[in-house]
């Protein structure tokens, strides 16, 4: 825990050198530090015998973010993984390749907002081990700095991370080796998880947790909401309206296989529990598997 904590001091003095220039005090190499490790708790996954964690990242970074760590962009990086790399050695994940990290360019983000995307991902020679979990598709979480703060003097590393551990039964688990509840929608061909507890919103901004990229979709168009009996999709006064299976609606159950659409576009709600060997269509979850 002493070594992690060296790396932060570490980071946080860069921020009054170069890094803290070039993030004009807006974003601290710290800051992303922490939203990238909050993505790891919160994408890990449990095994009979070992709890994986997401090795693969991606940083989203304003345009004005994005040209101020070009000269620093390497050096950056290697912290970041060497941040990353400790963190999963202190709460014993395990990561099936060492960490990688990317930066890309979102038009989007304002000027001192920043998004995580969290993967995890087997090695490039196709290796697997046994019993380890398929790749993620990987969700980005869109973080501000007053976010980061909150969490910290939340005691982030400690309950925070919970809520991304999926229960599963005892059988399934021996059974498969891993396990692990799948809910996502499924937008163009392309599955955007719903990962954690939610609620999820969904909408034309990158600050929902599913995007959808459709001028007929509102901002902040529909939110998806785990219940004791299931899932709730509610639309939140849409301009074009929340249709299940092509009816109007203003606040439904919904089951695995729904149709749901958003303004012009349309997805598909899937809820199922994944386990390794399992054909990709997967096997709809019995029960919630809550705890």
């Amino acid at each position: 825990m002493g070594f992690l904590k060296g790396i932060e001091k570490r980071m946080e003095s860069l921020v009054e050198g170069v890094f803290g220039r070039a993030f004009r005090r807006q974003i601290h190499p710290v800051e992303i530090a922490k939203g990238l490790t909050k993505q790891m708790d919160e994408g890990r996954m449990v095994s009979i015998s070992r709890t994986y964690a997401p090795n693969d990242f991606t940083i989203h970074l304003s345009e004005d973010d994005t040209e101020s760590i070009q000269a620093y962009q390497t050096a950056l990086r290697e912290e970041l993984i060497q941040y990353a790399s400790t963190h999963a050695e202190n709460k014993s994940y395990h990561l099936m390749t060492p960490p990688k990290i990317r930066f890309a360019t979102e038009e989007s983000l304002r000027f001192g907002e920043f998004g995580v995307t969290a993967k995890l991902t087997g090695p490039a020679d196709g290796q697997r081990e046994k019993d380890a979990p398929s790749d993620t598709s990987g969700q980005t979480r869109i973080f501000r700095t007053d976010d980061i703060t909150a969490a910290a003097s939340g005691g982030g590393d400690g309950g925070a991370g919970e809520q991304g551990t999926t229960a599963i039964s005892v059988a399934d688990a021996r059974r498969h080796g891993l396990a692990r509840e799948r809910v996502e929608l499924v937008l163009g061909g392309e599955a955007q998880a719903l990962e954690g507890r939610g609620p999820w919103t969904v909408g034309r901004s990158y600050e929902n947790d599913v995007v959808v990229n459709d001028p007929n979709v509102s901002r902040q168009h529909a939110r998806v909401t785990r219940s004791e009996n299931g899932f709730i999709v509610e639309d939140l006064g849409s301009t074009n309206g929340t249709l299940l299976d092509g009816a109007p609606i203003d606040r439904e159950r919904i089951e695995d296989g729904d149709e749901l659409t958003f303004g012009q576009s349309v997805a598909r709600f899937v809820r199922h529990i994944d386990a390794p060997g399992e054909a990709s269509g997967g096997e709809a979850a019995a029960g919630s598997g809550g705890g």
